[in-house]
């Protein structure tokens, strides 16, 4: 190797290695940018999240471990504008559904009524609506298996694996 290439190798990693604080600090929630066009009306989002993982004595349920921060930001990322727009059609959907069948909002309903009305949207014929709460579902899912807390207490996740115990005696 010649010498140019090392010092022009060892220069870039050094720099490399003090940008790395400042990277690594950066990737908080506060630090993202502000969605363009979140979902109308988070209440309902929380409320159907929150039927679909609710929260019990012993675990925290969906809602307290973020998981509608991670819906709205998936949606708003990953899916395509009219995906984004049917998921909205649908949350408005099952306020009225309430409406009209418990005279209550969907948010002020039990959860065994909110997840009737979820289960009826996911066998019902209205393809769109259908789909919506599979998705929703299947996000919330997916947000809650990914929390720090379901992976750090059930699942056993470490940080880096697999350790290396150098002075470990050997029997002869």
């Amino acid at each position: 190797m010649k010498r140019r290439q090392a010092i022009k190798q060892l220069a870039i990693t050094t720099g490399g290695l003090l940008a790395l604080p400042d990277w690594a600090r950066a990737w908080t929630a506060g630090n993202l940018p502000a969605l363009e066009n979140p979902l109308p009306d988070r209440g309902i989002l929380n409320a159907v999240i929150g039927a679909y993982i609710p929260e019990s004595a012993d675990l925290p349920g969906a809602v307290s471990l973020g998981v509608p921060d991670f819906v709205e930001r998936m949606l708003a990322d990953c899916y395509s504008k009219e995906t984004t727009d049917n998921v909205k059609t649908a949350l408005r959907f099952a306020d009225s559904v309430a409406q009209r069948k418990y005279k209550q909002a969907f948010v002020a309903l039990p959860q065994q009524q909110q997840q009737e009305i979820l289960v009826q949207f996911e066998k019902g014929d209205d393809n769109a609506v259908r789909d919506a709460y599979k998705l929703l579902k299947q996000l919330t899912v997916q947000g809650f298996t990914n929390s720090e807390y379901v992976q750090t207490k059930f699942l056993e996740y470490e940080m880096a694996p697999g350790f290396y115990h150098g002075c470990v005696p050997v029997n002869q």
